[in-house]
């Protein structure tokens, strides 16, 4: 589908100390794996829980571990890639051209302490390895094969921030001694610990380990206002990564290039995109690391130009807070560097709340991005209100909004109710 005709028969082998290396040798070439990249805009994104979904293969679904029951909703029930593909028609008929689909990668499947397994894919164990719930690598391709000669396109969760729950802390945790109540969570299945490198070292008593710094030594965020919690500390018991750390940016740009070259997959929805440091996206997205290039640089490379990355984040405003949705892309401004490094070009970007607006304007001064255009929504505020504080606003936009890419536009608050 207008690609070089090379591309489609590539693959990635591995050598040096388990860093990919392109090489050209052949691969399947009736499989449709690696297609030129849409318009995104116009593309209408059917989500699915994998498990939840549809299960066209019940012998993958009870691995031993204690973690399959189709009658309990905190167990795995069935749903893989087998069903996926067979209700592709389905899908389209809805009018969707484009799946997305849970985190595929190897999971912790049960939580002994937490009695809960990890059906969701969130709880990764192994970045570059199927899950065997839901099939093999194969079948993987093949869902991905079918997708793409329907003219449908393929989208993978991810996560950065963390791996499963494989350690957690006590009451006596100290930022100074990493090894100061430690607790190995002996009750995760199929394993104890990630099987995947560097992602193993992940033994705050073992000195080796603690100087890797793989992981964030940290007990569960207590206060989600802080921000060096937020960024650093576990949530609901997950691994927090040291995503600052070299080795670890490596690793997860070899993980999710795998997916790229490997199965075809069009586009990235980043998990928890808040609770990573925002600089982590430009050294994932664009790093000139040749034997782990960034995700952008791998997408190029199998004919996709536009490689489509988009990222969750969960936020409650203050009761009558002036809050600023973004015009088109749905990009709050306390992330402009973060976004930044996604587009690399002018997008359309603005303040979550009008007491961003001074970070804002530092965020746009280091990045060039221009802003373009604000709609703002007072709940609950009386139009009077909401149209005094966006002249305040828009005086202090047109300060910074100038950028060496263009001017803002005109902006027009929307009354609110």
């Amino acid at each position: 589908m207008g690609i070089p005709t090379e591309l489609r028969y590539r693959r990635f082998i591995t050598l040096l100390g388990g860093w990919a290396l392109m090489l050209p040798s052949l691969a399947a070439p009736s499989l449709q794996l690696h297609v030129p990249s849409p318009d995104w805009r116009d593309q209408v994104i059917y989500f699915v829980m994998t498990d939840r979904f549809d299960d066209g293969d019940p012998r993958n679904n009870d691995q031993g571990a204690g973690e399959f029951d189709p009658r309990s909703n905190a167990h795995y029930n069935g749903g893989d890639f087998a069903g996926l593909q067979r209700r592709i028609d389905y899908i389209h008929g809805l009018g969707a051209t484009a799946l997305w689909i849970t985190p595929p990668v190897a999971n912790q499947w049960w939580d002994a302490g937490a009695r809960y397994s990890g059906y969701h894919g969130y709880w990764a164990e192994n970045f570059m390895q199927v899950d065997q719930h839901l099939g093999t690598l194969d079948n993987y391709r093949a869902l991905s094969h079918a997708l793409h000669s329907q003219g449908l396109y393929l989208v993978q969760d991810i996560v950065l921030n963390h791996t499963g729950n494989f350690f957690g802390y006590s009451s006596d945790w100290a930022a100074s001694d990493p090894a100061r109540g430690y607790q190995p969570n002996t009750g995760a299945r199929p394993v104890t610990a990630p099987t995947q490198p560097p992602f193993d070292l992940n033994d705050a008593r073992n000195p080796a380990h603690r100087a890797a710094g793989i992981y964030h030594w940290t007990p569960d965020v207590r206060d989600f206002k802080r921000p060096q919690q937020v960024l650093n500390w576990q949530m609901s018991g997950l691994d927090d990564l040291n995503t600052k750390n070299p080795r670890v940016r490596r690793a997860l740009r070899q993980s999710y290039g795998h997916w790229i070259r490997e199965v075809g997959v069009d586009a990235f929805r980043v998990d928890t995109a808040f609770y990573v440091p925002p600089g982590l996206f430009t050294d994932f997205l664009h790093a000139a690391d040749p034997q782990a290039p960034g995700m952008a640089r791998v997408a190029r490379a199998t004919g996709r130009q536009r490689f489509y990355t988009f990222g969750e984040g969960f936020a409650i405003d203050a009761p009558f807070d002036t809050r600023f949705f973004v015009y088109r892309t749905g990009i709050a401004a306390e992330n402009l560097e973060l976004y930044a490094s996604l587009t690399r070009k002018g997008a359309v970007f603005n303040c979550l709340s009008a007491s961003s607006i001074p970070a804002c304007s530092t965020a746009h001064q280091a990045t060039g991005l221009t802003i373009t255009e604000v709609t703002l929504e007072g709940t609950g505020a009386t139009p009077a209100a909401v149209e005094a504080s966006m002249a305040r606003s828009i005086n202090r936009l047109r300060t910074f909004g100038a950028g060496r890419r263009g001017r803002p536009r005109s902006v027009r608050p929307r009354r609110g109710s």
